[in-house]
């Protein structure tokens, strides 16, 4: 058997009367606000605890149902147990069916991301500080080293007794040039070779 709040009670009754100088044809509409106690998905049955007291209407077909504006399925009120909720009710017979269900939930908040202590390290001035000194340090290293001179593979013109390439004759005439690859070698009468240089302008070392 469902209940009917004794606020509703009264609006209808005052509604009806009113009504009836009126279209005795028309349905009259009125509003129960309450809270969410429960909501029957078979049964198309929601009880809303109103003034203390709980009361259970009946949905039919051609009830509407939103949730903070947004239209929604009957049986979704099962999450909203708590929750505020305006309903209209129409008279059927000698009860009340629901027309409308409004209900107002809290909107949630996504949770705001926790700070990592490596984020808070990062985040310190002095961190900041010790990063924009090792930053500069390097780009100084690498700037520094590409305008570096670059330094010459320097081959000796001069090989002494005893350090003469393979490729150079153990015997061969002095001061005469020997061609190989095209450079001149000399074979200095101290011993060593001269490369492209004539002996009498270098000396042993």
């Amino acid at each position: 058997m469902r209940h009917v709040t004794a606020i509703a009670v009264s609006a209808l009754l005052a509604c009806l009367a009113f009504a009836g100088a009126g279209d005795a044809q028309t349905a009259q509409t009125i509003q129960v606000q309450g809270t969410i106690q429960s909501a029957d998905c078979q049964a198309g049955q929601l009880t809303l605890a109103t003034a203390g007291v709980n009361n259970t209407f009946q949905a039919t077909n051609q009830t509407t149902t939103n949730v903070n504006g947004t239209a929604v399925s009957f049986c979704s009120l099962r999450s909203y147990t708590g929750d505020s909720a305006t309903v209209a009710l129409v008279p059927a017979g000698s009860e009340f069916e629901l027309s409308q269900i409004n209900v107002t939930a809290p909107v949630a908040q996504a949770p705001a991301p926790a700070a990592s202590p490596s984020g808070s390290l990062l985040s310190s001035p002095v961190a900041v500080g010790i990063g924009a000194l090792l930053l500069g340090g390097l780009i100084g290293y690498v700037v520094g080293h590409q305008n570096a001179p670059v330094q010459q593979v320097y081959t000796p013109a001069y090989y002494p007794a005893g350090y003469a390439p393979r490729y150079l004759p153990a015997q061969y005439p002095y001061n005469r040039a020997y061609v190989y690859q095209g450079h001149n070698y000399y074979r200095c009468n101290f011993g060593g070779w001269s490369r492209d240089q004539s002996c009498r302008e270098v000396r042993e070392r």
